[in-house]
């Protein structure tokens, strides 16, 4: 890869904890829904049903890279939701000091994420949050539960309408601006031509044997192995363990299955295609599965 995409990588790299901050806050909020299902009963009217996606404000891309060194806004948001859920996690042990403790660091970063994002302001209401205050002031732990909910309620409604899209734009790095180095010319190439003379030397494994062609079949494979190694060395960037990727071990014996396959002196065309079928459909194509919508959404975003 060219250097100018280490930024790139490194942030992408950076943000494979973003993508688990997200995840947990997620789990968070889901985690509120055993006392927040019934809390959308006690929302106006207005606010119950499916949220509509709302706009991502200009404003904040002061809080992602490259304006900022770090998601500073994800990183406000997970801080926010800890504090958010320390307040049931308070309640749950009948710890009231504890859960009014919490509540003060939740209203304070409540306040202060409002403030980040202008266009945003008016999707952290005051109201709920101080209802749970005043349920927590008088010691109502039922009552405290419930305003709780309501308050989790509001958290999901906007984590629906934006999150998603907060992750396409910011998370999601543009692929072309990557570039990998060919091991059979040297030469460095984008990254979606890279993938497309992949997916032909795979394709043309599978056509020759058909055709008759065992020796073409067999330097169709000696490419697609040296591509797929590079490709390997290209998603390291992101995929620091290679159990999270889809060019791991596994994936690379199986291509190692096809080398042994075509050293044999007859090819078992049958096999061969077996294994450029497993390849294709728990690498290829899962990896298409997961980054593919999300980079599509990301470039229209941008």
């Amino acid at each position: 890869m060219r250097n100018e995409t280490g930024a790139l990588l490194g942030f992408l790299a950076l943000t494979t904890t973003v993508l688990l901050v997200g995840f947990l806050i997620l789990v968070g909020f889901l985690g509120m829904a055993i006392v927040a299902h019934a809390g959308t009963d006690n929302l106006p009217e207005a606010e119950r049903g499916v949220p509509t996606a709302l706009p991502l404000p200009e404003s904040l891309n002061a809080f992602y890279p490259p304006a900022a060194d770090r998601p500073l806004y994800l990183f406000k948001m997970l801080a926010l939701e800890t504090s958010f859920s320390g307040i049931v996690a308070d309640l749950m042990e009948d710890d009231l000091d504890g859960a009014r403790g919490s509540f003060g660091d939740f209203q304070r970063q409540y306040r202060e994420v409002a403030g980040m994002v202008p266009e945003w302001k008016g999707e952290y209401p005051e109201g709920k949050v101080e209802e749970l205050g005043a349920a927590l002031a008088a010691g109502d732990k039922g009552q405290a539960m419930g305003a709780f909910a309501a308050v989790g309620g509001i958290c999901h409604r906007c984590h629906v309408a934006t999150m998603v899209s907060v992750q396409q734009k910011y998370h999601w790095g543009d692929f072309g601006s990557i570039t990998v180095k060919d091991p059979l010319s040297g030469e460095s190439t984008g990254y979606q031509q890279f993938k497309k003379v992949l997916a032909a030397n795979l394709a043309g494994i599978t056509v020759d044997l058909r055709q008759g062609q065992t020796d073409n079949a067999r330097k169709q494979f000696e490419g697609f192995r040296a591509r797929f190694e590079a490709l390997n060395g290209s998603c390291q960037g992101c995929h620091e363990k290679q159990s999270r990727s889809f060019v791991d071990r596994e994936m690379r014996d199986t291509v190692e299955e096809l080398g042994v396959a075509f050293k044999s002196r007859t090819v078992a065309a049958d096999a061969v295609m077996a294994l450029a079928q497993k390849i294709g459909r728990e690498s290829c194509s899962k990896c298409h599965l997961v980054h593919v919508p999300a980079a599509m959404a990301g470039a229209s975003l941008r």
